[in-house]
């Protein structure tokens, strides 16, 4: 079919990898009538890893793909949000939330929930709906002006339009850049475990940690500890991030670790709820970033979630902003002709993604403040409620400008692109590029 044409035509899409992105994206092309195929290098889809946030922004679009009543029993909603030093305990911050709070003022709720959980559920939708997940297939290369993918078996996939959703180490990317980009180290590690909340009841330690449904982060010297309940508040998760020793090497990922080493890092006070670990089951993987690419896009092709802004576990937004993408790029494919998609896609989302991104930089340097005046500074601020994460948007002009959370949870896929169909297409028909009969 001729790029330039909006029919009535349904797209062949091919989504490299299955990971959040790549089934949000899947989920929501599918949604707009499209024929999807998802290829994925791995034979067994495992997804490890820590609680995400999903705030608004993001559930509204889970919601919108009928999954709620499929997480509702692993849906965390914490009533206190707490900071404390790392080395004593002392609370640096307190803050009371009302889980309905969202849904009032934003229309969708927030969830914490286990990342595996969340993958479970997009991905049996995914199988539900009958699309096809092409499981040990390594993209070798890729025609992004003719829309084909190379396997490593050698077999061609043909198609209409190729999203790269294949993380921060993404093979997708350096084709579309035509150049390899290798993903950049943050200089910390992250280690994660979780501890069956039944076995603690009467735990000195762990017990007062649960009580209240509080989400607790103790920050200290260049590390930091999360404690989260998860998983309908049977599990207490566990994030410790310290910097990296370079014991992974070129390696993303592992299971198991030496949990002397995790114990080692931190002071007394962490250390305590470190003991609990148990070694074989914690995940320890390298923190990798990327600074902000030129291009999303290429031909038809256009790159979603970590492979082009890979967000940092500091704001826990990783996962919100990958649903983001596939609720948009969905949009973007059923309202606009091919030549358009990429170049839509990035303007719609680029400025959005990568201040959320220098965001999570700066909350990562926030977090670490060696002991002296900044730390104390930062110490002293958190005492106000108000001055947590207390940013601002880029102001957009002819736009009035929003706070940090209006504009992060108030965030609507559906507005944000009838929105610039208006800007961009005024006086053009908008055709929806395809109905699925």
């Amino acid at each position: 079919m001729s790029p330039h044409a909006v029919t009535n035509h349904v797209l062949d899409v091919i989504i490299v990898g299955a990971g959040i992105a790549g089934l949000a994206a899947a989920l929501a092309i599918h949604g707009a009538g499209h024929h999807v195929t998802i290829v994925e290098g791995a034979s067994v889809l495992r997804e490890i890893g820590a609680g995400v946030l999903i705030s608004s922004n993001a559930t509204r679009e889970l919601i919108r793909w009928d999954l709620e009543d499929d997480l509702r029993v692993l849906i965390v909603q914490s009533r206190v949000s707490r900071v404390l030093r790392w080395d004593d305990g002392k609370v640096l911050s307190e803050v009371k939330m009302d889980p309905s709070f969202a849904l009032k003022k934003y229309n969708a709720p927030v969830w914490m929930l286990h990342r595996a959980d969340l993958h479970t559920a997009m991905l049996k939708k995914v199988q539900s709906l009958g699309i096809e997940i092409k499981l040990g297939s390594r993209v070798l290369n890729a025609d992004v002006d003719e829309a084909s993918v190379t396997l490593a078996s050698g077999e061609v996939l043909r198609c209409d339009f190729i999203v790269g959703a294949d993380g921060v180490r993404s093979k997708m990317r350096d084709i579309i850049s035509q150049e390899p980009v290798p993903a950049l180290p943050t200089g910390d590690y992250a280690f994660q475990f979780a501890l069956e909340i039944g076995e603690y009841k009467n735990d000195p330690v762990i017990a007062p940690l649960v009580e209240g449904h509080a989400a607790t982060a103790w920050w200290g010297p260049g590390r930091h500890v999360i404690g989260t309940l998860l998983r309908g508040e049977s599990l207490f998760n566990c994030v410790a991030v310290f910097p990296d020793d370079g014991s992974l090497g070129d390696e993303h990922k592992q299971l198991g670790a030496d949990v002397d080493e995790l114990r080692r890092n931190f002071s007394d006070c962490v250390r305590s709820i470190l003991f609990h670990a148990d070694p074989s089951s914690i995940v320890k993987w390298k923190l990798q970033d990327l600074d902000p690419l030129e291009f999303w896009h290429r031909g038809h092709a256009v790159l979603i979630g970590d492979a082009c802004h890979p967000m940092l576990p500091y704001l826990a937004q990783g996962a919100s902003q990958a649903i983001e993408d596939g609720a948009v790029l969905a949009q973007c494919l059923a309202h606009l002709p091919l030549d358009r998609v990429g170049s839509a896609f990035q303007d719609l989302r680029f400025s959005r993604a990568t201040q959320i991104q220098q965001n999570a930089r700066k909350q990562k340097t926030e977090n670490h403040y060696p002991d002296g005046p900044e730390q104390q500074a930062r110490d002293e601020r958190l005492k106000d409620p108000t001055q947590v994460r207390a940013w601002q948007w880029e102001p957009v002009v002819g736009k009035p400008n929003k706070t940090w959370s209006d504009g992060l949870f108030g965030y609507d896929s559906q507005v944000e692109f009838e929105e610039y169909l208006k800007e961009h297409d005024a006086g053009r028909r908008n055709v929806k590029q395809t109905v699925r009969l």
